[in-house]
């Protein structure tokens, strides 16, 4: 019913725009009490701020509902003169003119009651399903959180839908809409803000540039009315009664009272009791206290021995432990640390920065940032020469907090991971002998094919050396027959024994080609075609031998995606691996997409572990060093897919060359 009303309005004003002067405003109906439909009645503060600056300034207005997102392109159209309620976009500023701020008011999150405990304990630590506005700054602001999974709608009150209809865990949403829309819905109670998460948001006015003259009226005039008391006054009757934590506040701080009014009416009704038993609980108290007393020093026999457990703990643990304090000073070494660090004698009140490896682990700011931003790091990795030895080490250093959350040090685990390292390398290096054999025998038919027509014209030869027609045929034919050869055998070298990281300006095209190359023959055998939706034109500063070795694992896991759905399903449909280049938004993309046996969400979650895979004779290796040397090269490698329907593989690169 309300969608039938605002499409019943929008035609309305439709008719009335034509044949007058009146500015079309185009507006976001979903986000009230700032701005929405009611009834057929367009409302909200936004709405009425700008009738009072076009009441001032002579400017008519008509108000047209646009979903969110259509608003750029229908300005561009004409088919709206001024856009209202939008956010600030920095990127947006070539092409619109912002007004002053409407209003500021902040984002935060909404929460059932039952589940704030579980947000506040687990937010980077559990998995959580959020409800929120597509391309939003707190769309941006949960993006940088782990575990975080999104259910993203086009306008603030479908976000609260989503929560309200329990297909969210929490949402992020503007506090004054939210408020507004828990107390339409009278289930204010159930529902809590969390005011330690909150996101500054602004609203503002937007025209196309050469329209500066109306934005300049509009400006003036509402700086005039935040001036002189109007806007304030306006202010007050749209918020003062939906501010919906203050109504909370209030009533807790009620509930609170009346609890406490019936506390202290008990007190006062049990003292008189108490008072005629006096001595008796006197006695009972000296008896509680001797107990309590008991209890006590178990206590701190308890404390001792678990500070002693704690100790043996660190001692026996294999990895190397240090704790620091905010100026660096060492507080504890376990022997590990001291073995590595080479301290002698007492290691406390030593200086960290000056201790041979750890200096190396904490420097580059790292150790500013546990102690000053409370920044927990992710593992980082050291190669350390000792004696013509190397040796590598993973470190990880976290904020040392007390029970108030104050931060009192810093503390750092390092592990030696050499011999992990070394498996990881032999069992990278099978999985790609494994690949070059697959390759090798799909590829030999390839090889054999241009060796036959070789060999047939060699045959020939001293029986029609003085044939003309046969001469420029074996001129024509066996060079190039060769040179497929060479291809064939250069690509197959390059993959198997890659150079090391040197980045180079190379051409994308000439890249996919002869990956594809080499895994063509082992498609074609199977019945999978290959799809190129290629720009020829992208040029990229990468290592051209590692994107290479991602390419074709990526290629592979494909083809053996399609095999698998083929023995699994036999499915008679056309399979393909479709590879697409191009460019998006100043990135480029590299993706690759198959119709093959796909993933599960679980699947998709765990696949960029080491050593999980889904393949009997897979290592788990392959698509987390894939990642890692689209990171190496300054790319992202994202995955999407659908069980029993495709996988898609993007390689996304920023900092594009092109000739």
């Amino acid at each position: 019913m309300k969608k039938l009303l605002i499409f019943f309005y929008m035609f309305l004003n439709i008719v009335n725009i034509y044949g007058t002067d009146t500015y079309v405003v185009g507006f976001d109906p979903y986000a009230p009490p700032f701005q929405y439909i009611e009834n057929g009645i367009v409302k909200g503060f936004n709405i009425e701020l700008l009738n009072r600056i076009g009441r001032s300034n002579d400017l008519k207005f008509k108000y047209v509902p646009i979903n969110n997102g259509e608003g750029i392109e229908k300005l561009k159209n004409k088919e709206v003169d001024i856009l209202m309620g939008i956010r600030f976009h920095k990127a947006e500023e070539r092409i619109l003119n912002f007004s002053e701020s409407l209003i500021q008011t902040k984002a935060c999150i909404v929460a059932p009651k039952n589940k704030v405990e579980s947000i506040k304990n687990n937010l980077s630590y559990k998995h959580f399903l959020v409800a929120v506005e597509k391309d939003s700054i707190e769309y941006n602001y949960l993006n940088s959180i782990k575990r975080i999974n999104f259910n993203t709608s086009f306008d603030q009150e479908t976000v609260y839908d989503t929560l309200k209809l329990g297909r969210a865990d929490f949402l992020v949403g503007i506090k004054e809409v939210m408020a507004h829309l828990l107390s339409r819905d009278k289930i204010s109670d159930d529902y809590v803000f969390l005011d330690n998460y909150e996101i500054q948001v602004g609203y503002y006015l937007g025209t196309l540039h050469g329209n500066e003259a109306l934005m300049e009226k509009i400006d003036k005039e509402l700086k005039e009315l935040k001036f002189n008391g109007t806007y304030k006054k306006l202010y007050n009757k749209w918020f003062a009664n939906t501010d919906l934590v203050k109504q909370m506040k209030l009533v807790r701080n009620f509930k609170i009272l009346t609890l406490t009014a019936a506390i202290l009416l008990g007190i006062l009704l049990l003292s008189f009791i108490w008072n005629l038993q006096l001595k008796k609980n006197v006695f009972m108290k000296t008896v509680e206290l001797k107990d309590s007393n008991t209890r006590l020093e178990d206590k701190i026999v308890e404390i001792k021995n678990n500070n002693e457990l704690n100790s043996l703990m660190c001692e026996s643990s294999p990895r190397s432990i240090a704790i620091f304090d905010r100026e660096g000073k060492v507080k504890f070494m376990n022997k590990n640390a001291t073995l590595l660090s080479e301290v002698k004698g007492n290691f406390l009140g030593k200086n960290a920065f000056e201790l041979p490896i750890i200096k190396e682990m904490i420097g580059g700011g790292l150790f500013e940032q546990t102690i000053y931003e409370n920044k927990a790091h992710i593992t980082h990795e050291l190669e350390v020469v000792r004696d013509e030895k190397t040796r590598y080490y993973r470190y990880t250093m976290y904020p040392l907090l007390d029970y108030l959350k104050k931060n009192r040090g810093a503390f750092l685990t390092i592990e030696d991971v050499t011999e992990e390292k070394f498996l990881k390398e032999r069992a990278i290096e099978r999985e790609k002998n494994a690949a070059i054999t697959n390759m090798i025998s799909g590829i030999a038919h390839e090889i054999r094919n241009p060796l036959t027509s070789i060999k047939t014209y060699i045959e020939l030869l001293p029986l029609k050396k003085d044939n003309e027609k046969f001469q420029n045929r074996l001129v024509t034919i066996v060079p190039a027959e060769v040179e497929r050869v060479s291809k064939l055998i250069e690509s197959l070298i390059d993959y198997s024994k890659p150079k090391n990281n040197h980045k180079s300006k190379t051409e994308v095209y000439t890249l996919i080609n002869s990956s594809v190359g080499l895994l063509e023959p082992i498609a074609k055998k199977k019945g999978i075609e290959f799809l190129e939706f290629l720009d020829k034109t992208i040029v990229l500063n990468i290592d051209s031998s590692q994107i290479k070795q991602v390419l074709i694992n990526v290629l592979l896991n494909s083809i053996q995606a399609i095999e698998e759905k083929m023995d699994k399903l036999n499915s008679n449909e056309r399979f393909y691996v479709k590879i697409s280049l191009y460019e998006d938004k100043h990135k480029i993309i590299l993706e690759v997409e198959d119709n093959g046996i796909g993933m599960t969400d679980e699947e998709i979650e765990n696949i960029f572990e080491i050593f999980y895979t889904t393949k009997i004779k897979g290592t788990g290796l392959g698509l987390p060093t894939s990642r890692q040397l689209v990171e190496v090269n300054g790319g992202k490698l994202i995955v999407e897919s659908e069980k029993n329907k495709y996988t898609k593989i993007k390689m996304i690169f920023g900092g594009e060359i092109h000739e």
